[in-house]
């Protein structure tokens, strides 16, 4: 195993995946790569269609910071847990389709996410992310409760 993905929104459940990728990845010496997707924060895109252009880029920031954030707090987290090599990511778009997009990239051996993130309203809306990807991914999925 060279190469693990480790999922994060920033949730709770988000951190014990990272804790989880980072004990991985010193047990095979492997690369991790931590990846937070910039989603429409939970609103359907029909609400954006409103927004002014000032709007929308102040949103497209706020967003960008906020998965800045969250990508930084994991980073500190990993390395306090021993990692060595540790590479962040953002993207956008649909959350599973992201992390699979970025696993595929980067030929992730092992994809390791939250079994829930934001909550159960927010996984019953959007579709759970973990079960999307454990379908869909080229590679092991380790969902972590």
């Amino acid at each position: 195993m060279k190469n693990i993905l480790v999922a994060t929104d920033g949730s709770e459940g988000a951190g014990r995946a990272v804790d989880a990728a980072v004990q991985l990845a010193k047990v095979f010496g492997a690369n991790l790569v931590v990846v937070n997707v910039k989603a429409g924060l939970g609103y359907p895109e029909s609400v954006f269609k409103h927004f002014t252009r000032a709007q929308e880029t102040w949103l497209d920031e706020f967003v960008t910071s906020a998965s800045a954030v969250i990508l930084k707090k994991a980073q500190v987290r990993a390395r306090e847990l021993g990692a060595t090599n540790v590479r962040l990511e953002s993207c956008a778009g649909d959350p599973a389709q992201a992390i699979l997009d970025t696993a595929q990239q980067m030929a992730a051996d092992a994809i390791v996410v939250g079994k829930r993130g934001w909550g159960r309203f927010a996984g019953a809306m959007l579709g759970s992310v973990s079960q999307k990807l454990a379908s869909a991914a080229p590679c092991m999925v380790i969902v972590v409760p």
